[in-house]
Parts: C-alpha cells; sequence; structure tokens
C-alpha cells in the first residue's frame, strides 16, 4: 500500500510540475508584443493629432502671449521708473 501511495503522489506530482518543464508559449508572447505595439502606434497618433490641433490654434494664443509680455514689459519699466525717482 505504501508503494502504491508513493508512486499516486510521484505521478501527481509529476504531473503538477510539467507545465513548468514546457517552456514559454511563443504564440501568447508574440500576440502581446503585437498588441503592444499597435496600442503605441495608437497613442503616438493621437499625440500627432492633438499636436497639429494646437498648432492650428497656436497663433492665436501667439499672440495672447506676445500681448501679455508687452505688458509685462510695460509694468517692469513703470516699477523700474518708479524706483528711480
Amino acid at each position: 500500500m505504501k508503494k502504491f501511495f508513493l508512486t499516486l503522489l510521484g505521478a501527481a506530482s509529476f504531473a503538477t510540475a510539467l507545465p513548468a518543464f514546457a517552456g514559454p508559449d511563443w504564440q501568447i508572447i508574440e500576440h502581446g508584443r503585437k498588441v503592444k505595439a499597435e496600442r503605441m502606434r495608437q497613442e503616438q497618433a493621437q499625440r500627432a493629432q492633438e499636436e497639429q490641433q494646437k498648432n492650428v490654434q497656436l497663433p492665436g494664443n501667439q499672440a495672447d502671449r506676445e500681448q501679455m509680455m508687452k505688458a509685462c514689459m510695460e509694468m517692469m519699466n513703470k516699477s523700474k521708473l518708479q524706483s528711480d525717482h
């Protein structure tokens, strides 16, 4: 009975450990790589589209920035003139 139990236990252990000896599933790994590459392409395309939209809106923003810079320069000049007097 003891030998039968040990044989059964050995067979169960071997059957449980068998997938560890099988190695990696290359089809699943390659599929994961393809999915990751596709996601990266989609994100890159989305970023490019967002950048293009920003560039379309840039002229208005550029004019606003120039106005703000002009106002800041005027304030700085006023503060310099006041500190000189």
